[in-house]
């Protein structure tokens, strides 16, 4: 049987042991350039927002992938265990990566939590097998169910004031300008721009030139995580 590099690839973002080496490593897994690649027509940027008040955990910011299945494995290996043990743990009181698969993340948190909601928790799972079965998808029909994923995902866990999960997925850097604009949303641009520490040109003229500027391509995804408030 012959493999190409992208079933190669899509066989390592698929794998558990492949993330956790990333995460001992200190890899760039939630905010950054994951493996320090550069963002081209390829690549979707994450942003991903966990809070929990009772806890004082706040975390939020752009990371850039190289591909969508890197995207897949990231929210299947990180994403979904990291937001299952924040919400519903009630023993550790500060923001963590498990160290574990999302099977074992589930059932070392059930043995400690007596009052769990199991709505919530099925609602968990189910999110994760269906993230697992997608793997076979093509890349146009991936994105697709991705971006649908993450819209459902957020409708479900993005309402509590004091208590939050959200993800969201774009295909390109412009649609972080429009989507940046869009959650601030007041119709003064002063405010926009008080917000966000640059005037809407510069930063529209910076998400624009991304893929053809490599400095701005460099510094884009830390430019967005030291500059923009809390978007979710």
């Amino acid at each position: 049987m012959n493999f190409n590099n992208k079933t190669l690839l899509k066989n390592y973002y698929k794998d558990y042991h492949y993330w956790e080496n990333k995460i001992i490593s200190n890899d760039s897994v939630l905010s950054g350039y994951f493996e320090n690649k550069t963002i081209t027509t390829h690549s979707k940027i994450i942003y991903t927002g966990i809070l929990n008040a009772e806890k004082n955990i706040i975390e939020c910011g752009f990371v850039s992938y190289p591909s969508i299945y890197s995207a897949l494995g990231f929210i299947q290996n990180i994403f979904l265990s990291t937001c299952f043990f924040t919400w519903f743990d009630s023993f550790s009181n500060e923001f963590s990566i498990p160290m574990a698969t999302f099977d074992t993340v589930i059932e070392e948190v059930l043995k400690r939590e007596k009052n769990i909601d199991i709505n919530s928790a099925n609602f968990m799972v189910n999110s994760y097998e269906y993230i697992n079965s997608l793997w076979n998808s093509d890349e146009a029909t991936l994105t697709k169910k991705l971006i649908n994923f993450t819209d459902n995902f957020n409708n479900k866990w993005d309402n509590d004031p004091e208590k939050k999960l959200f993800i969201k997925i774009f295909d390109s850097p412009m649609e972080i300008y429009h989507f940046i604009t869009a959650t601030i949303g007041w119709d003064f641009d002063e405010f926009v721009e008080e917000e966000i520490s640059m005037n809407l040109e510069t930063l529209h003229n910076t998400c624009s030139s991304v893929l053809t500027e490599p400095l701005i391509n460099k510094r884009f995804i830390n430019l967005l995580n030291i500059n923009t408030p809390i978007l979710f």
